[in-house]
């Protein structure tokens, strides 16, 4: 342990925590490609309702463009899910950004060219099933479909989208619907209850979400009114009601919601849960100066201007996504005193990641100091799963290159923490904790220890026991692990400025003192932080933080 002790003391790798991963990159191979074909850019990102993540790609090179999706539909290692193909007389030649995912299909929609000589049809797909097809009949009415987007798809496998009708086969929208399988959920004309008026010709919006079994869902609807401020909110088949009031571009906010008078101006993105959690964003535009806004279950949840994690909230609400497990991360500009307005990532109230910040470009589970966040790119960037798995998209400058990415970072925490450790140099005791998921075959377990002494080294150790040592090796700390200890030492970290330190463990070789072992579904493992730190009159020494007890899936 001395021996250890010493090699932690003199350690001076410049590295820090770990948490967001490329999972695939811009100039990556394409690898069903010719040669020196490469993935270019990386758009919306989707989740199932456990561990399953997805992204749209296109890949360019000497064989042209090519679209397609990304990922693994049951969380492990990302590979090609589609690409544009021949089906039947379908040929694929695009490959819309949106799209949905359950643990075993994808919805999504391609322009399509047809053996008769028609070109960039739109069209819905599941897998290789064929939804719905421009010029087709559209269910539940005598019109045509004259478009059709913006696909998702429940965990029972019923896909839901957005169609333009028509009245003649190939002639113009002149309405629109929203379809759950053949069911026209909304379309133009109906008068929902609580709705001033019907809903207009281009009524529905492409911003409505569905919850994983399609029991409740939420929308913007347009209304067939003399004003521009014409949407409304709605909630499973009516108008949402808050505070007594219809939530309706133009009307006043209800006073019960609190500030003072404002108007609804604008809705976003929304977002609900099975259990009927909800919530939406936009603006208002009133006497307040704080317009933009997330609505959560009934009231405002975070207003611009609002301090969250010691940042402010100012500017563009970017992006929002509301998980299964009703957890909502987001992407809102905050005011940096140095660099001025930032975009940031929070997942409620805590903020993860800054332009600016470096990530782990490599993979490797280490951060990369040659890189920093550009912009989080796509239409709607990030999307949050149910075990806490945030993915997003976003442009990283790596060694003065812009390049494009498709990023996990894991946000949730699980696993038991135990054993009593003494404070550090900082007046508090350091504290791990296991976030992402449990579940072997997902690795997706991620480590983070906080409350650690700023910008000071440390490393995580291992072990199937729990234990208690106090002081060992001359330490001002406690061990909490017994019997053999292994040690990540090729993942020493710096704690930074804000004192975090962590890592993503590869659980098919967890350090043992005898060689790497691989972590099996039902094993126990328990986890640990030691780290670099200061003793009271200044000499050096070191520290522990407390332990985390994991049971593996």
């Amino acid at each position: 342990m001395r021996q250890l002790l010493a090699a932690l003391l003199s350690t001076s790798l410049a590295t820090i925590a770990v948490a967001q991963t490329a999972l695939v990159r811009e100039g990556d191979p394409y690898p069903d490609g010719p040669a020196n074909q490469v993935y270019s850019s990386f758009n919306v990102g989707a989740v199932s309702t456990y561990l399953g993540y997805a992204c749209t790609f296109t890949a360019a090179g000497p064989g042209g463009f090519v679209q397609g999706i990304w990922g693994d539909l049951n969380g492990g290692p990302g590979g090609i899910l589609r690409s544009e193909t021949t089906i039947a007389s379908l040929t694929q030649t695009a490959i819309e950004s949106f799209f949905g995912i359950n643990g075993s299909q994808i919805a999504y929609s391609s322009n399509v060219d047809d053996s008769a000589g028609s070109i960039g049809l739109d069209s819905i797909w599941v897998d290789d099933h064929l939804i719905a097809l421009d010029g087709q009949q559209a269910a539940g009415t005598a019109e045509f479909l004259n478009f059709v987007s913006r696909p998702g798809i429940t965990t029972s496998g019923v896909p839901y989208y957005a169609a333009g009708l028509s009245a003649v086969s190939g002639g113009s929208s002149t309405g629109r619907g929203l379809y759950l399988g053949t069911t026209l959920v909304y379309r133009n004309g109906d008068l929902i209850p609580g709705a001033p008026a019907p809903i207009s010709a281009q009524g529905i919006d492409f911003d409505f979400r569905f919850s994983s079994e399609a029991t409740h869902h939420i929308t913007p609807l347009g209304l067939n009114l003399p004003i521009t401020e014409d949407a409304i909110m709605a909630l499973d088949g009516a108008g949402l009601v808050l505070g007594g009031s219809l939530v309706q571009e133009g009307q006043l906010v209800a006073p019960p919601l609190g500030g003072p008078p404002e108007a609804w101006e604008r809705f976003d993105f929304c977002g609900i849960t099975e259990t009927g959690n909800y919530m939406f964003t936009g603006d208002t535009n009133g006497l307040a100066t704080e317009d933009e806004f997330i609505v959560r279950n009934g009231g405002f949840w975070a207003r611009e201007g609002d301090t969250l994690d010691g940042e402010q909230l100012t500017g563009g609400l970017r992006s929002a996504s509301l998980s299964e497990a009703n957890r909502i991360a987001f992407v809102w500009a905050v005011t940096d005193p140095t660099a001025g307005s930032l975009q940031a990532l929070y997942v409620e109230s805590t903020l993860l990641l800054k332009e600016g910040d470096p990530v782990d470009w490599d993979g490797d589970g280490t951060v990369d100091m040659n890189t920093a966040i550009v912009n989080f790119t796509g239409i709607n960037p990030i999307a949050i799963n149910p075990a806490g798995l945030l993915y997003f998209t976003a442009d990283v400058n790596v060694s003065g290159t812009v390049l494009e990415g498709f990023f996990s970072i894991a946000t949730t925490s699980f696993g038991n923490s135990y054993c009593s450790v003494n404070p550090n140099s900082t007046g508090s005791p350091a504290s791990i904790r296991a976030l992402g998921s449990s579940a072997v075959a997902s690795g997706s377990l991620f480590l983070r220890a906080t409350s650690l002494p700023a910008h000071s080294f440390g490393f995580f150790i291992v072990s199937r026991l729990q234990g208690f040592a106090a002081n060992p090796g001359g330490s001002e700390g406690n061990l909490c692990l017994g019997g053999p200890v292994g040690r990540f030492q090729n993942q020493v970290q710096s704690s930074g400025a804000a004192g975090t330190v962590a890592i993503h463990p590869d659980l098919s070789a967890l350090p043992q003192p005898l060689g790497p072992v691989s972590a099996q579904p039902g094993e126990t493992w328990n986890f640990s932080t030691w780290f670099r730190d200061q003793a009271s009159g200044g000499a050096p020494t070191s520290n522990f933080s407390d332990g985390v007890e994991v049971t593996f899936l």
